[in-house]
């Protein structure tokens, strides 16, 4: 197999709407199996409108056993105004072709200014191709509002494509904007495809106002026909004063499932805010009743009046001291959603609160107005189980 040298690359925008292309293996070979070099690209922008794309090897497809280099991918932003797209790899890959383990770094303070950042491929990963295990590091400026993030793809994956391991931390520091982030891919993952097992950290930050963002441990679109969930950590963190205004939502796997999609087993953490926390996902069309199978999940909103559900399969819901007043729509009936009449049992952990015991505990659950149990676990922190009664609420759903 052919290898290519490795390269160091510096690019400069400093002109009015410059527009610059970089690869770091260009003309990489599109007829013989090739490994990318391990390059290091820097662009820095410091002019408005500036515009810059790389791709860590090349704007191509890599098939066969071609394998991506493992690159260093930077791009500072000076001004604002600006767009980036960069791409650990390639345009897309297929085969059995191999993303390299890219670390890319776009943090962005500037004015309007937005990147799109994939570890593996701008677009689609088919055949049996894998991603590499890429870091990503990427930060949001006042008034970005088109930023996307994802560990692999920015397309769809399909066949037995295959995620890899991927870590992404990104800072949403404004008072206005949004970002998307998918620890696999931005399209929809379906054949058979599996994605990795990921870790995604979101900080919120500065004054968010009217910041929001999405969150996906696989898809930011959807888990269909056969496809599997990686088992990943998704965790949000609140640094902002406006923590009412500071909005999130994040998925185990993706906002949609369908077919015969499975959940992987995933960690969701949500911060000091009105989180929305969905164990698998928020909507599901399964092929047939049951078919869909959720993970094993555990769900912990932190601070704040947050939303949580489960999915199908048995979930563990864990509230700390200070958690608020907190909703969890689904609990024991996730997988009714999916039209499954197999039995589940989810844990509610209550152990920081320091309950002597099931006596204790249950003195102080009781249903409100609707009919609904309500676990009252302090004078401002509270547990509503949506269609759940206080007298069929027992000691074995509690880790106290």
């Amino acid at each position: 197999m052919q290898h290519l040298p490795n390269d160091t690359i510096d690019v400069l925008l400093d002109q009015f709407g410059q527009i610059e292309t970089i690869t770091g293996d260009p003309n990489f070979p599109t007829t013989t199996d090739a490994w990318g070099g391990n390059d290091t690209v820097t662009a820095t922008l410091s002019q408005p409108e500036a515009e810059v794309t790389i791709f860590g090897d090349d704007n191509t497809t890599l098939h066969g056993q071609s394998h991506g280099g493992n690159d260093t991918l930077t791009v500072n932003f000076n001004y604002g105004w600006n767009t980036a797209l960069v791409v650990g790899d390639a345009q897309a890959m297929t085969d059995d072709a191999r993303g390299g383990n890219d670390t890319i770094d776009t943090e962005d303070k500037s004015l309007y200014t937005n990147a799109h950042v994939f570890g593996d491929v701008a677009g689609d990963m088919s055949g049996n191709s894998h991603g590499g295990s890429d870091t990503i590091i990427g930060e949001v400026g006042w008034r970005g509002y088109d930023n996307i993030y994802a560990g692999d793809a920015g397309g769809s994956m399909s066949g037995t494509a295959q995620g890899g391991n991927d870590t992404l931390n990104i800072n949403l520091d404004t008072r206005e904007g949004s970002v998307r982030i998918s620890g696999d891919a931005i399209g929809s993952i379906g054949g058979d495809a599996h994605g990795g097992n990921d870790n995604i950290n979101l900080t919120m930050s500065g004054d968010n106002v009217w910041a929001g963002a999405s969150v996906s441990g696989d898809s930011s679109t959807s888990l269909t026909d056969n496809a599997q969930g990686g088992d990943d950590i998704l965790t949000v963190k609140i640094s902002t004063q406006y923590t009412d205004d500071a909005r999130d939502v994040m998925f185990g796997d993706a906002p949609t499932m369908s077919g015969n999609a499975h959940g992987g087993n995933d960690i969701l953490t949500g911060g000091a805010a009105t989180d929305r926390l969905y164990g698998d996902a928020e909507v599901y069309n399964p092929a047939t009743p049951g078919s869909i199978t959720g993970g094993r999940d555990i769900l912990n909103g932190g601070a704040g009046n947050d939303q949580l559900s489960g999915g199908g399969n048995s979930d563990t819901f864990v509230f700390n001291a200070g958690s608020g007043n907190d909703l969890i729509t689904d609990f024991d009936q996730g997988n009714k959603a999916v039209g499954s009449t197999v039995a589940e049992h989810d844990l509610i952990n209550v152990h920081d609160y320091g309950f002597a015991d099931w006596t204790a505990l249950s003195k102080l659950i009781s249903d409100n107005a609707a009919g609904d149990a309500v676990v009252h676990l302090s004078a401002n922190d509270t547990i509503t189980l949506d269609g759940v009664h206080a007298a069929n609420l027992h000691p074995t759903d509690f880790i106290i």
